[in-house]
Protein backbone atom coordinates (compact mmCIF):
# COMPACT_ATOMS: atom_id res chain seq x y z
CA UNK A 1 0.00 0.00 0.00
CA UNK A 2 1.29 3.48 -0.84
CA UNK A 3 0.47 6.89 0.55
CA UNK A 4 -0.60 8.14 -2.90
CA UNK A 5 -4.17 7.99 -4.14
CA UNK A 6 -5.15 6.37 -7.39
CA UNK A 7 -7.44 7.77 -10.04
CA UNK A 8 -10.93 8.23 -8.74
CA UNK A 9 -9.92 7.63 -5.09
CA UNK A 10 -10.94 10.20 -2.53
CA UNK A 11 -8.05 11.81 -0.64
CA UNK A 12 -7.71 10.79 3.02
CA UNK A 13 -9.88 12.76 5.38
CA UNK A 14 -8.41 14.38 8.50
CA UNK A 15 -8.88 12.27 11.59
CA UNK A 16 -7.97 15.05 14.00
CA UNK A 17 -7.81 18.82 14.02
CA UNK A 18 -6.02 21.10 16.45
CA UNK A 19 -5.56 24.79 16.92
CA UNK A 20 -1.90 25.83 17.05
CA UNK A 21 -0.98 29.08 18.78
CA UNK A 22 1.66 30.65 21.02
CA UNK A 23 1.01 32.45 24.30
CA UNK A 24 3.19 34.60 26.54
CA UNK A 25 3.58 34.13 30.28
CA UNK A 26 0.39 36.11 30.90
CA UNK A 27 -1.70 33.81 28.73
CA UNK A 28 -2.05 36.29 25.86
CA UNK A 29 -2.01 34.75 22.38
CA UNK A 30 0.96 36.20 20.48
CA UNK A 31 0.67 34.17 17.27
CA UNK A 32 -2.07 31.98 15.87
CA UNK A 33 -1.64 29.44 13.07
CA UNK A 34 -5.31 28.59 13.12
CA UNK A 35 -6.71 25.08 12.85
CA UNK A 36 -4.36 22.40 11.53
CA UNK A 37 -5.64 19.11 10.11
CA UNK A 38 -3.81 15.87 10.88
CA UNK A 39 -4.00 13.23 8.16
CA UNK A 40 -3.75 9.49 8.84
CA UNK A 41 -0.58 7.70 7.81
CA UNK A 42 -0.30 4.33 6.11
CA UNK A 43 2.71 3.24 8.15
CA UNK A 44 3.07 4.00 11.82
CA UNK A 45 6.38 5.58 12.92
CA UNK A 46 8.99 3.50 14.68
CA UNK A 47 9.06 3.35 18.45
CA UNK A 48 10.99 5.96 20.38
CA UNK A 49 12.83 3.21 22.27
CA UNK A 50 16.55 2.86 21.67
CA UNK A 51 17.57 -0.05 19.43
CA UNK A 52 19.92 -2.75 20.76
CA UNK A 53 23.46 -1.45 21.12
CA UNK A 54 25.83 -2.90 18.51
CA UNK A 55 28.84 -0.65 18.95
CA UNK A 56 32.25 -2.17 19.85
CA UNK A 57 32.34 -0.16 23.09
CA UNK A 58 29.51 -2.17 24.61
CA UNK A 59 30.69 -5.80 24.72
CA UNK A 60 28.80 -8.40 26.69
CA UNK A 61 25.45 -6.62 26.76
CA UNK A 62 23.79 -9.45 24.88
CA UNK A 63 21.85 -7.19 22.55
CA UNK A 64 19.90 -5.52 25.36
CA UNK A 65 18.38 -2.15 24.52
CA UNK A 66 20.59 0.68 25.73
CA UNK A 67 17.82 2.35 27.70
CA UNK A 68 16.99 -0.91 29.51
CA UNK A 69 20.64 -1.36 30.49
CA UNK A 70 20.86 2.20 31.79
CA UNK A 71 17.68 1.76 33.85
CA UNK A 72 19.04 -1.46 35.31
CA UNK A 73 22.37 0.15 36.19
CA UNK A 74 20.67 3.11 37.86
CA UNK A 75 18.32 0.85 39.80
CA UNK A 76 21.16 -1.17 41.32
CA UNK A 77 23.80 1.53 41.84
CA UNK A 78 24.05 2.42 45.56
CA UNK A 79 24.05 6.02 46.71
CA UNK A 80 27.62 7.30 47.15
CA UNK A 81 27.27 8.82 50.62
CA UNK A 82 31.02 9.37 50.93
CA UNK A 83 31.10 11.71 47.94
CA UNK A 84 27.95 13.44 49.16
CA UNK A 85 29.49 14.03 52.59
CA UNK A 86 32.64 15.41 51.01
CA UNK A 87 30.59 17.93 49.06
CA UNK A 88 28.70 18.93 52.22
CA UNK A 89 31.98 19.40 54.14
CA UNK A 90 33.04 22.12 51.70
CA UNK A 91 30.18 24.30 52.97
CA UNK A 92 29.32 23.10 56.48
CA UNK A 93 31.12 21.94 59.59
CA UNK A 94 30.12 18.92 61.68
CA UNK A 95 27.42 20.96 63.45
CA UNK A 96 25.91 22.31 60.24
CA UNK A 97 27.39 25.79 60.60
CA UNK A 98 29.15 27.56 57.69
CA UNK A 99 32.67 26.25 57.23
CA UNK A 100 35.76 27.42 55.37
CA UNK A 101 36.16 30.45 53.12
CA UNK A 102 33.30 31.36 50.80
CA UNK A 103 33.71 29.64 47.42
CA UNK A 104 34.16 31.66 44.25
CA UNK A 105 31.23 32.28 41.92
CA UNK A 106 32.29 29.44 39.60
CA UNK A 107 32.88 27.07 42.52
CA UNK A 108 29.52 27.99 44.00
CA UNK A 109 27.75 27.26 40.73
CA UNK A 110 29.41 23.85 40.57
CA UNK A 111 28.57 23.09 44.20
CA UNK A 112 24.94 24.06 43.69
CA UNK A 113 24.56 21.81 40.66
CA UNK A 114 26.36 18.96 42.45
CA UNK A 115 24.18 19.20 45.55
CA UNK A 116 21.01 19.27 43.49
CA UNK A 117 22.18 16.19 41.61
CA UNK A 118 22.97 14.41 44.88
CA UNK A 119 19.48 15.15 46.18
CA UNK A 120 17.82 13.86 43.03
CA UNK A 121 19.77 10.61 43.37
CA UNK A 122 19.32 10.15 47.12
CA UNK A 123 15.66 11.06 47.54
CA UNK A 124 14.17 8.06 45.67
CA UNK A 125 16.65 5.76 47.42
CA UNK A 126 15.51 6.99 50.84
CA UNK A 127 11.88 6.62 49.78
CA UNK A 128 12.58 3.03 48.76
CA UNK A 129 14.24 2.20 52.08
CA UNK A 130 11.34 3.78 53.96
CA UNK A 131 8.70 1.44 52.48
CA UNK A 132 8.92 -1.28 55.20
CA UNK A 133 8.27 1.24 57.97
CA UNK A 134 4.87 1.27 59.61
CA UNK A 135 2.64 4.24 58.79
CA UNK A 136 2.69 5.15 62.48
CA UNK A 137 6.47 4.98 62.75
CA UNK A 138 8.18 8.06 64.16
CA UNK A 139 11.15 7.48 61.87
CA UNK A 140 8.84 7.35 58.84
CA UNK A 141 7.34 10.69 59.84
CA UNK A 142 10.79 12.28 60.21
CA UNK A 143 11.89 10.94 56.83
CA UNK A 144 8.76 12.25 55.13
CA UNK A 145 9.31 15.70 56.62
CA UNK A 146 12.92 15.69 55.41
CA UNK A 147 11.89 14.57 51.90
CA UNK A 148 9.30 17.34 51.79
CA UNK A 149 11.91 19.91 52.76
CA UNK A 150 14.28 18.57 50.09
CA UNK A 151 11.60 18.99 47.42
CA UNK A 152 10.97 22.55 48.59
CA UNK A 153 14.69 23.33 48.40
CA UNK A 154 14.86 21.99 44.84
CA UNK A 155 11.87 24.11 43.81
CA UNK A 156 13.16 27.27 45.52
CA UNK A 157 15.40 29.92 44.01
CA UNK A 158 18.23 31.91 45.64
CA UNK A 159 17.08 35.16 47.20
CA UNK A 160 19.09 38.05 48.73
CA UNK A 161 16.80 37.92 51.76
CA UNK A 162 18.24 34.56 52.81
CA UNK A 163 21.89 34.87 51.90
CA UNK A 164 21.70 34.86 48.12
CA UNK A 165 23.29 32.03 46.15
CA UNK A 166 25.62 30.99 48.99
CA UNK A 167 22.79 30.79 51.52
CA UNK A 168 20.71 28.75 49.10
CA UNK A 169 23.57 26.32 48.45
CA UNK A 170 24.19 25.86 52.17
CA UNK A 171 20.51 25.06 52.69
CA UNK A 172 20.80 22.40 49.99
CA UNK A 173 23.83 21.00 51.84
CA UNK A 174 21.93 20.87 55.16
CA UNK A 175 18.95 18.98 53.78
CA UNK A 176 21.29 16.62 51.90
CA UNK A 177 23.16 15.98 55.14
CA UNK A 178 19.90 15.11 56.90
CA UNK A 179 18.92 12.74 54.10
CA UNK A 180 22.33 11.05 54.31
CA UNK A 181 21.71 10.49 58.03
CA UNK A 182 18.29 8.99 57.31
CA UNK A 183 19.71 6.78 54.56
CA UNK A 184 22.37 5.41 56.90
CA UNK A 185 19.80 4.82 59.63
CA UNK A 186 17.45 2.98 57.28
CA UNK A 187 20.15 1.02 55.44
CA UNK A 188 21.78 -0.25 58.64
CA UNK A 189 18.58 -1.93 59.83
CA UNK A 190 16.96 0.81 61.87
CA UNK A 191 13.59 -0.83 61.30
CA UNK A 192 13.33 -1.94 64.92
CA UNK A 193 10.04 -1.68 66.69
CA UNK A 194 9.33 1.85 67.86
CA UNK A 195 6.89 2.96 70.56
CA UNK A 196 3.50 3.41 68.99
CA UNK A 197 4.42 1.95 65.61
CA UNK A 198 1.55 -0.49 65.82
CA UNK A 199 3.63 -3.64 65.38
Amino acid sequence: MTNGTGAGEAPPRPTMTMRVYTVDRYGTITSDRGTVSVLPVAVLPASFGFPPCACPRCPGRGGEPVNATIDQDNATAPADLTTMRETIDVLLDAKGAPAGPAPSADELETLTATLRGHLEVLMPEVERLMVPLSKTSILRYCVLVCLGEARERLRAEPTPRYGGRLGYTRRLARVLNALCDHHEELATGALHEEPGDGR
